[in-house]
């Protein structure tokens, strides 16, 4: 809440402690989110050591409160005693707390963190199913950059092992379809060679004398596997840059295998009190771990000595930690066993792991998303059309053909954006097209209209933005967005410290329909109280702008 608010509240609540003091009953509880007023005293605790009944002990509270100088009223709903503070009086200093420009954003801080996300193997294009890896992760790293964290953000390129391998094999072997991006080109190649790896012998011993060379740090190879990946990379770049969210560095797994760091690893780990061996394979016993079956054996060599995807894992997140104070991961639900092991090796060397940030999967109505089953759909075929849907929404519009494509594009991918963050991350959901782009649902374009709603009312009342005195009573629609604003920096908050992006949608949906509700009840321009609620606009379009941006939404002037 605002600090306003909050002093307000905190004021009338130890009003209310030494009532209770007085009364030498038991402190209540405070719920400071109730569905109605400003805050709620909860009863039921107190009822059971006086043997009350809760409701008769919320009357009393309420009765003591009547004569409360900042209490505009109490209204007693079971055991609660919900308390609404007088606005009136706290309205204007409310508004210009909100104007300040570092209102919400908490202080400077202290923290340099990284946050991977994405990390998408480089063997073909992105599909839909893992959409929520680079906007969860771009949006987290807009939060926590706007609470004023030193923010970085960095794709893991998964240039070496098999899938690197076949990859290479496949580029140097085979033809592309010659059409379109290059992910989608080269991923031909890919399928083919992943299809003779499967068939041919000469083709797999090829391709495994390739990931031998690789990982014994053969300069020849581990450039051709970059290459292959960089390639790969050059057209799924393009499709993170359409969705906003690319990433600042790419940090390639193979430089980890050049640089001699990954050889560093396995000595270190050797010398683990866990370490043994096994046919010359080397592994942490992790049985007291509580561990499940054969990951029990936590193995970071080959039997030939060579390292594994761990192992090269283990070395990145060292040097990750020699760059930041804080490394954050992106991760699909299948990745919390390899997590917790990673976790368990750093801590072996005495070091410090990562926060992962988990999410489930997207479905599509259709179902699951299955590469056997056939039915992958890749992010950028969702991502043209829905543009192309918003563009058809857009046709009766006075906008020129230029300024429509470029509006379409902004409600397109804000659409898609705002419907995958505003489902908490760890929860599953189906994205459904009509339901993102649904102008008067829980979506972007109905935030985004809303922000375009307040911009309209303030190029139309074409003057500086006044000072302004309460001399009137503020109605309940103004109240209510007032106390929705007032929201704002708890809001950001409790989405830094949970890691839960899926809180600011949430709140947006809120202040976009409190606002609206405002418009259709008071208006603005040729009002008695025209000073106050075009400042009530203004910190309206504001907060909805800024939380927008968290979201990598855009928010238009005009739709």
């Amino acid at each position: 809440m605002s600090q306003k608010v909050i002093s307000i509240i905190e004021e009338v609540v130890k009003t209310v402690s030494i009532i209770l003091k007085k009364k030498n009953w038991p402190v209540l509880p405070i719920d400071r989110n109730p569905p109605k007023g400003d805050f709620a005293l909860i009863c039921f605790p107190a009822a059971k050591v006086l043997k009350k009944d809760p409701s008769w002990i919320a009357t009393e509270i309420g009765k003591n409160l009547q004569d409360n100088v900042w209490v505009l009223s109490t209204e007693i709903e079971k055991g609660y005693c919900n308390v609404t503070i007088d606005w009136n009086k706290i309205g204007e200093d409310t508004i210009l707390e909100i104007m300040d420009l570092n209102y919400g954003k908490g202080s400077i801080k202290r923290e340099k963190i990284l946050i991977e996300h994405t990390s998408a193997n480089p063997t073909g294009p992105f599909h839909m199913g893992r959409a929520r890896n680079p906007i969860i992760g771009d949006s987290i790293a807009r939060l926590l950059e706007y609470y004023g964290h030193d923010v970085s953000t960095e794709y893991y390129v998964n240039d070496t092992g098999r899938q690197a391998a076949t990859l290479a094999f496949g580029v140097a072997t085979y033809k592309g379809n010659g059409k379109g991006k290059k992910d989608h080109e080269l991923v031909e190649c890919y399928r083919s060679a992943s299809e003779d790896l499967k068939n041919s012998a000469d083709v797999k011993s090829k391709i495994y004398d390739k990931m031998e060379l690789i990982e014994s740090g053969n300069k020849e190879a581990l450039n051709e596997v970059k290459d292959a990946a960089k390639m790969m990379l050059e057209g799924m770049k393009e499709s993170l840059k359409n969705l906003g969210t690319e990433a600042e560095t790419y940090y390639h797994e193979s430089d980890l295998i050049a640089s001699g760091e990954v050889i560093k690893v396995i000595e270190l780990l050797k010398k683990s009190d866990l370490c043994k061996e096994e046919k010359g394979a080397y592994y942490l016993d992790l049985e007291k771990e509580n561990i499940a079956g054969r990951n029990q054996k936590f193995f970071f060599t080959r039997e030939n000595g060579l390292s594994l995807y761990t192992t090269r894992d283990i070395a990145y997140h060292i040097d990750k930690f020699r760059r930041f104070d804080r490394a954050l991961n992106i991760l699909g639900e299948d990745h919390k066993l390899q997590s917790k092991l990673l976790g368990i090796a750093l801590r072996e060397l005495n070091l410090e792991g990562p926060q992962a940030l988990f999410y489930s999967f997207v479905n599509l109505p259709g179902g699951k998303m299955s590469t056997r089953a056939g039915r992958v759909v890749y992010l950028d075929d969702v991502m043209e059309q829905i543009i192309k849907l918003a563009l058809e929404k857009l046709s009766e519009t006075d906008l020129s053909p230029v300024d429509k494509g470029i509006l379409a594009e902004q409600i397109g991918i804000g659409a898609l954006r705002y419907n995958i963050l505003k489902v908490q991350a760890e929860k599953g959901f189906t994205f459904n097209i009509d339901e993102a782009l649904n102008l008067q649902g829980d979506s972007a374009p109905f935030a985004m209209y809303s922000h375009a709603r307040a911009s309209a009312i303030i190029r139309n009342y074409s003057k500086n933005i006044p000072d302004f005195k309460l001399e009137n009573d503020i109605d309940d629609s103004e109240i209510r967005l007032l106390r929705t604003l007032s929201k704002w920096p708890n809001t950001v908050e409790k989405a830094v410290d949970n890691l839960a992006i899926h809180y600011i949608p949430n709140y947006i949906h809120t202040l976009a329909s409190d606002f609206n509700q405002f418009y259709r009840d008071c208006p603005v321009i040729g009002d008695n109280k025209e000073d106050f609620r075009i400042n009530l606009v203004v910190c309206s379009k504001k907060i909805l702008s800024e939380s927008l941006s968290i979201l990598g939404v855009k928010a238009p002037e005009r739709m």
